[in-house]
Parts: structure tokens; C-alpha cells; sequence
């Protein structure tokens, strides 16, 4: 990919610049005529079908889509995908540390939304689906076009608005906290998408060792940062509900950064699979074979053996995500062979 492909057109530009503007006017008209929660649904129907559509901006989605395009697609841009989410949430979780800002309260008992004791501002799968989706959708802007018409970004785009107000409509979020998640996502994605490229160059030019290294240092250093600064937080839901930060998400967080960047830097060195040399029926193999064994190396760490503890999060994420970087590539070299 040259170096021009790396950047967004100007006509891009000009649509995001657009789609902020609007986001804010609209939101700060329906914020100052108090209409921020307009948008929840009363219908059970609704709310459930709704519900359903939020997962898309779930992190077992993420997990599943960077994984997928990992084993299928094109390794570096997977990689850079995870950084880019891992980056955003971090963020996510520091502004809901600092702001604690309440959830709107048809969320208490609500038995079609989730019971999330955390705080709500930013919204976190708002502000995540559109630094994902709207990363993939750079990436594949040029991609299965019909009629010169990019088909994949406008799809993911919608997908972006419906987690969006999915938060609104099961009753967890108030307009607020998507108007921030979207803002900041915004920025976020914009930021990385045109720094990017300087800091994997000046990351390219490391050794091995200074790489390993390096991403260990940041992944420990981000951990610790965010333990320290809010201790006040436990880990999982909290009950009687109350809010609460989730310092879990740090342990998350570092943990996913540490094994998967550690994998990818081994896997390059050592393994080197290459999905575009493979035949679409291998990558589906791979594929099945990767969801499989994070089903089962994540299922029982997640929700068997379960002990509330952020270090055995950092070591529990660590450890999976250092299997899809390094391990399952290097059991589906050898079974394509």
C-alpha cells in the first residue's frame, strides 16, 4: 500500500467534517430543548430488537471480526485495527473515570436493556463501533464498489448510526453520551488514521528485542496508569447496583495489548503465515479453527473460572490473545501444509 492510500480524500474529509458538525448542532438542540432521552422506546419489542443490534458493538464482536480478518484478510491491517480499538477504549474508560457521569435511570431494572452500573459518558460502543467500523470502512473504500458507489462504507456506516441509538432506545444511554462517543471516535479515528503510518515506521525500525520490549513497557505502563489513578473500581457488575468504574478495563486492555502485540511480533519473526497466499477454502478452515480454540481458551477463563482480581483479568486477556497473535497462525501453517 503506498503512501497516498494511507490518507483519506479530501471529498472523505469533507463528509466527516460534515457528519461532526451535525452530530453536535443536532445534539445540542436536543439537548437544550431537553429531548436528550427522546429517542428511548417503551415497546418491549423494540428494545429487544434493538438490544440485539448493540452487540455489534460488543468486544466478543471485535474479538470475532479482528480475528477473522487476522486469519483471512491481511495480518497488519488486523494488528493495526486492534491497536486502534485497544486505543479508543483506554480512552473510553479514562473519560468515564474522570466525568462519572450517570446513566439515565430507565436503565435501573430495565429488564430489556442491561444492568451496567458503570458510568455512562462517553458511550463506549458508540464511541468504539465508530473507530472500528469506520477503520474498516477505510480500508475497504475501494473495495466491491456498484455503480462507483463504495457499497462496504455505507454499510458499516449504518451499522455505526444503529449501535448508536441502539444505546438510546434499550434505555443505557442518554443522547449525550453517544453524541460524545461519536465525537470523540470521530477525532480518535481521524488521529490514528493519519498518525499511524509515521509511528509504524519509527516502530519498523526497531530490533526484535527493543520491539518486544517496547510493546510490553506500554501495555504495563497503560495498566498500571489506569489501576493507580481509579483503585476505587471492581471488577464484573456490582450488587446492589451502584456505580462504579471499571478498573477491569485497564487490566483488559494492557493485557490484550501485551499478548497479542508480543504474538504478531513473534509470529512475524517465526511463523510468517501469509493468508493471501492461501485458497478461500484454507482461509474458511482457518477461520473455523480460530474461533474454536478462542471459544476455548476465553469461555472458561471468562465465565467458568472467574476470581475478582484486575491482575488475573491482565493475565487472562494476555494469554488469549497471545493464542490468536502466535499460536493459532502456527497450528493453521501446519495443518495447511
Amino acid at each position: 500500500m503506498s503512501e497516498k492510500t494511507e490518507f483519506l480524500s479530501k471529498r472523505a474529509l469533507l463528509v466527516i467534517g460534515i457528519t461532526f458538525l451535525a452530530i453536535l448542532i443536532v445534539g445540542l438542540i436536543l439537548l437544550a430543548t431537553g429531548l436528550n432521552l427522546a429517542f428511548y422506546a417503551e415497546s418491549s419489542t423494540v428494545r429487544a430488537i434493538f438490544k440485539a443490534i448493540t452487540y455489534l458493538g460488543e468486544p466478543v464482536v471485535f474479538i470475532i471480526v479482528i480475528a477473522i480478518l487476522y486469519m483471512a484478510y491481511n495480518k497488519k491491517f488486523a494488528k493495526n485495527l486492534a491497536v486502534v480499538l485497544l486505543f479508543s477504549h483506554y480512552l473510553n474508560q479514562l473519560c468515564k473515570s474522570i466525568f462519572q457521569d450517570p446513566r439515565p435511570s430507565t436503565n435501573v431494572g430495565d429488564e430489556y436493556g442491561f444492568d451496567d452500573p458503570s458510568y455512562g459518558f462517553p458511550s463506549g460502543h458508540t464511541q468504539n463501533s465508530t473507530v472500528l467500523w469506520g477503520y474498516s470502512a477505510k480500508e475497504f473504500k475501494d473495495k466491491y464498489k456498484y455503480n462507483n458507489v463504495p457499497i462496504i462504507p455505507i454499510i458499516l456506516s449504518v451499522i455505526i448510526f444503529l449501535v448508536a441509538i441502539s444505546r438510546i432506545i434499550i434505555g443505557v444511554h442518554d443522547l449525550q453520551d453517544i453524541i460524545g462517543g461519536s465525537l470523540i471516535g470521530i477525532g480518535v479515528l481521524l488521529l490514528l488514521i493519519y498518525t499511524e503510518p509515521f509511528f509504524s515506521e519509527q516502530f519498523s525500525k526497531l530490533n526484535f528485542i527493543a520491539k518486544i520490549v517496547l510493546t510490553a513497557a506500554v501495555a504495563i505502563i497503560l495498566f498500571i496508569i489506569g489501576t493507580i489513578l481509579f483503585p476505587n473500581a471492581g471488577v464484573g457488575l456490582v450488587v446492589p447496583p451502584v456505580l462504579y468504574v471499571d478498573d477491569g478495563a485497564y487490566a483488559q486492555i494492557g493485557g490484550a495489548l501485551l499478548g497479542f502485540g508480543i504474538g504478531y511480533l513473534l509470529e512475524q519473526k517465526y511463523v510468517k503465515y501469509d493468508p493471501s497466499q492461501l485458497t478461500n477454502k484454507k482461509k474458511v478452515i482457518n477461520i473455523v479453527i480460530t474461533i474454536v480454540v478462542l471459544l476455548v481458551v476465553f469461555v472458561p477463563f471468562e465465565y467458568v473460572l472467574t476470581i475478582n482480581s484486575v491482575y488475573y483479568r491482565f493475565a487472562r486477556y494476555a494469554f488469549a490473545t497471545f493464542i490468536l497473535g502466535y499460536v493459532v497462525p502456527l497450528i493453521c501453517t501446519k495443518i495447511n501444509k
